[in-house]
């Protein structure tokens, strides 16, 4: 069904949106909720460039292809591509560090989840 197509990629979409507002509004604050602490006006420029930036850019492209059916199989790949990347990134992190908080499993989860997803989604197309 496609409508599964459009679903994975409204949600991959609005997360990123809105992680990338937050980091754009309060970006200390959104980092410190993670438990990382960076203090000072160049911290927050970079975070807000950063991660601001370009979640909000991949969220829109997310969702700019949910809105166009010709463009869903892109908008699949480029979900499929981010949130990979990023939840294998990691996922070897967290085993090569020890560190295990419930932040980063709720976060590799959701990275994990939104892969597969998008994975299944593609392999259907196929």
């Amino acid at each position: 069904m496609r409508v599964v197509d459009t679903v994975v990629l409204w949600v991959a979409g609005l997360s990123l949106l809105g992680f990338g507002i937050a980091f754009c509004v309060a970006p200390l604050a959104t980092f410190a909720a993670a438990g990382l602490l960076l203090e000072g006006p160049v911290a927050a420029t970079e975070l807000r460039a950063f991660y601001g930036g370009l979640e909000l850019a991949l969220g829109g492209l997310m969702l700019a292809c949910a809105m166009r059916p010709a463009r869903r199989r892109d908008g699949l790949v480029l979900v499929f591509a981010v949130f990979a990347g990023i939840g294998v990134t990691r996922l070897f992190a967290m085993l090569a560090s020890g560190a295990d908080t419930s932040f980063l499993r709720a976060a590799l989860a959701t990275e994990l989840a939104l892969a597969l997803l998008a994975g299944f989604a593609l392999m259907r197309r196929s």
